[in-house]
């Protein structure tokens, strides 16, 4: 199980999306967490992951993700 931290830029990316892409933003940061439970992603320094219409910019520190920066394209 991950913590997962936003950063303030993070947090104010989400609070301005629509629901549906805060949403999908979310889901997009639970499968990130899920896959580094598992043991996938890069070990060092930041990441990014995108869908057809949400990205999310990540560090992974031991059990935390922390979410630098997320937003949408288009």
């Amino acid at each position: 199980m991950h913590r997962v931290d936003l950063t303030r830029r993070a947090e104010t990316a989400l609070t301005a999306m629509p629901d549906d892409v805060h949403e999908e933003i979310l889901a997009l940061i639970d499968d990130v967490a899920a896959d580094r439970a598992a043991g996938h992603g890069s070990t060092t320094g930041a990441d990014a992951v995108f869908r057809e219409r949400v990205w999310v910019v990540y560090v992974a520190l031991g059990g935390l993700l922390v979410v630098l920066d997320a937003g949408r394209i288009g």
